[in-house]
């Protein structure tokens, strides 16, 4: 599995993360074709590599013409929509910005549909988080974790006046993450940097078990007495070793992860949302979501809506548990996972491409499972069952491998 390490120990922003991005290896060609893909004009990209402390780095500067405009969510989310990006750079695109309003929209104590962008609707900061969403789908980042996040002090000018820093919308985006301050007068962290990694990040803390591959370092705007940088460690996530990985048999390395069970028992929902619900949570993040019959009290059938979850969504989940459906009260528990190592191969068939998940245990390969929604696809698009399909994705992949 790939991943990203955010080290901010001089605070995020989005341009920031785009030189990190960049300077660790993004293809900046095809990276500003897919955000010509936006139907955005009026900005120009200027890339260049600068050193802050004696450190080389990338410097990504968007240029706007004067605007005036200030958009709301419902028109940044028409833009994004309206673009030829992927579709899973559009949602992820929108999630960054609707987080963003959510602050905003708290802190201003009124509704996402009164909440007008200034700053953050302007043309550079749609530019910023759209392009670090591409940057992260194209490197091909599975998973994000950061440091601890240094914030810095003081006051800045906004449009709403002299406010202190971190400004309050950064804070309410930073709820339930490690930060710190070391007296450095100066905003360090932006709401787009903040709502980028926010959204993304699974874990806040030390550096997870990884091999990495490439580095890159991202300037922000101002000298300080800090090296004011970025830095993103691209690499694969690794078993922790001794420090988490659990051995079966002598060299069997079985992947080990912690996560939370939240559970919720309902009787009296109409079933038909269950098919909504279970893609929603999928959609928004949720490691596993399933449903268990049961038998409640006076012998009411019931269902028991689980959830599996990363232990920084605990809150999240929950808050959606009670918002979309007739629980009101869940139980959450600690669990652990072991999983067998896998990668994801894509397999060429005489039908198209198709992904495939193949695990391993002491280098031998124990499981092989086609990408389902590709071959459903595929069943459909060439009238072909889809258990031939499967059959022949299977060969090929056992093709591959032997």
């Amino acid at each position: 599995m790939k991943i990203a390490y955010f080290q901010c120990f001089a605070g995020i922003s989005g341009d920031m993360i785009l030189g990190a991005l960049i300077d660790a290896g993004l293809d900046t060609e095809q990276w500003q074709a897919d955000l010509a893909k936006l139907p955005v004009s009026g900005y120009q990209l200027r890339i260049e590599k600068v050193k802050k402390q004696g450190i080389s780095a990338t410097k990504v500067h968007v240029l706007i013409e004067e605007e005036h405009a200030h958009r709301n969510l419902q028109d940044i989310t028409k833009i994004i929509n309206e673009s030829t990006l992927p579709e899973v750079v559009k949602e992820r695109s929108i999630q960054v910005f609707t987080r963003l309003a959510e602050a905003e929209a708290k802190v201003h104590q009124t509704t996402l549909d009164h909440i007008h962008f200034h700053e953050v609707g302007a043309k550079d900061a749609i530019i910023d988080i759209v392009g670090a969403v591409v940057g992260l789908w194209r490197l091909g980042i599975e998973e994000v974790y950061s440091s601890a996040i240094h914030t810095g002090t003081g006051f800045t000018r906004s449009a709403h006046g002299t406010i202190p820093i971190p400004v309050p919308a950064v804070l309410e985006l930073l709820k339930g993450c490690p930060v710190y301050s070391q007296g450095i007068e100066n905003e360090l962290v932006t709401p787009t940097g903040a709502a980028v990694l926010t959204t993304y990040c699974h874990k806040f803390g030390h550096m997870p078990p990884m091999q990495i591959t490439n580095t890159g370092y991202g300037a922000g705007e101002r000298n300080l007495d800090i090296p004011n940088l970025l830095r993103i460690n691209l690499g694969v996530k690794r078993e922790a070793g001794s420090h988490g990985s659990k051995r079966f048999n002598d060299s069997s390395a079985v992947h080990q992860g912690q996560a939370t069970m939240i559970e919720a028992n309902i009787d009296d929902m109409n079933p038909e949302f269950y098919n909504y619900l279970i893609t929603k949570f999928l959609k928004d993040g949720a490691m596993d979501v399933f449903l268990q019959t049961i038998q409640m009290k006076k012998n009411r059938p019931a269902i028991i809506l689980n959830l599996l979850v990363h232990d920084h969504q605990v809150e999240e989940f929950c808050q959606q548990i009670f918002e979309e459906t007739t629980s009101i009260g869940v139980r959450t528990y600690p669990v652990t996972k072991y999983m067998l190592p896998y990668e994801i191969i894509t397999v060429e068939t005489q039908f198209g491409p198709v992904p495939v998940k193949v695990a391993r245990s002491k280098d031998v390969v124990k499981n092989v499972a086609p990408e389902y929604e590709v071959c459903r696809s595929l069943a459909e698009q060439y009238n072909k069952p889809l258990k031939a399909i499967y059959d022949l994705v299977k060969q090929e992949t056992y093709k591959i491998l032997d």
